[in-house]
């Protein structure tokens, strides 16, 4: 795991998730995504606090992540996914 790569792709996932949090954004079916965006923002930012101190990063975690957002995820915020699998590559990255 490459520490400083996954701090850097965390913390790009929960400023990613802010910026759709403070649009207003929809799920695919039209609902409020609210929810599923706190949700997201408050996973991603305790998986940061446990990076930070020194944890590794639960892979199957990242993997279910991706997986569940890609249900509820507009096409057009695909970046968000993208931001998502940089951090899968990261925690895959040797040391």
């Amino acid at each position: 795991m490459d520490q400083p790569e996954l701090l850097q792709g965390l913390d790009a996932a929960i400023a990613a998730v802010r910026r759709l949090e403070a649009g207003g954004l929809r799920t695919v079916h039209g609902a409020p995504a609210d929810e599923q965006l706190r949700r997201l923002r408050e996973e991603l930012t305790e998986r940061r606090a446990e990076v930070a101190a020194g944890a590794g990063l639960d892979r199957e975690w990242v993997g279910q992540t991706v997986r569940a957002v890609a249900q509820w995820i507009p096409d057009r915020e695909l970046p968000l996914l993208a931001r998502l699998g940089g951090i899968a590559r990261a925690a895959n990255t040797p040391r």
